[in-house]
């Protein structure tokens, strides 16, 4: 498995960019940079985007992939949620006001809409494409949902924006041949008041969340706010447990 990571923060600037990810150049999950750091082939490329949450570093870019994939020879593009999370993007964004639904637009080069929406049912488990995919519900301040992916006889589980949870850790414990986990710590531990106000983790309470992972595999921090990178980094390693890693922009062979 390929893990092309476009965005590992919560914020960005000419260096830093937005949540994304892409598994084997066609899955992706978060959408906060996609077609900024892809040319139009490979966007054309991707068939399924899973979307954890609406806030709009995560959501940023998916307008737009859909609008460059409307205008190419590209497959109907799936776009995954949970179900509550997919009635947000659905309300709040792909509403004809901020952004139009694609979805009731057929393509003239393709006769098909750009894309279609599949809403999860949390904790049931569905294929695509050969791959599994079962939504979690994780703790934030919006519905939010991680997501479980098996792909090829490996796991790799994205939590997206969580504060501490359960739900999510109790289904890893039990896949099998996990190879990564990307989870997130937003603000560093002297901040830890304002991480438990916004339902995300901090360098310490990501070290709570990794007793609970009982699977061993790379526990990796995303999502970092680009003012504290150096102190979260620091806090990680301070952990002193072989599995925390900080997730950085690159390519990962899993």
């Amino acid at each position: 498995m390929r893990l092309k990571v476009l965005g590992a923060y919560g914020a960005s600037d000419a260096e830093h960019n937005l949540t994304g990810y892409l598994l084997d150049d066609w899955l992706a999950v978060d959408a906060g940079t996609l077609t900024s750091k892809l040319s139009f082939a490979q966007q054309a490329r991707i068939q399924g985007v899973f979307i954890t949450h609406p806030h709009a570093d995560h959501i940023r870019d998916l307008p737009h992939l859909i609008h460059n994939r409307f205008s190419q020879q590209a497959g109907t593009l799936t776009v995954f949620a949970s179900k509550e999370v997919m009635d947000l993007l659905a309300k709040n964004v792909f509403n004809g006001i901020v952004w139009p639904d694609f979805s009731e637009i057929i393509s003239p080069l393709t006769n098909k809409p750009a894309l279609q929406y599949r809403a999860l049912t949390p904790g049931k488990r569905i294929v695509f494409n050969d791959v599994g995919l079962t939504a979690v519900n994780v703790d934030h301040q919006i519905p939010a949902a991680g997501v479980i992916v098996e792909m090829g006889g490996q796991t790799i589980v994205f939590t997206g924006d969580t504060g501490p949870t359960q739900e999510i850790w109790k289904r890893t414990n039990k896949m099998q041949n996990v190879v990564a986990i990307v989870t997130e710590a937003s603000f560093p531990n002297d901040q830890q008041s304002l991480a438990d106000e916004t339902a995300h983790l901090s360098p310490q309470t990501f070290g709570e969340e990794l007793k609970k992972i009982t699977v061993d595999a790379p526990v990796y921090a995303s999502h970092r706010k680009i003012p504290y990178e150096r102190d979260i980094e620091s806090q990680i390693r301070n952990l002193r447990d072989r599995r925390a890693r900080v997730l950085l922009e690159k390519n990962y062979t899993l």
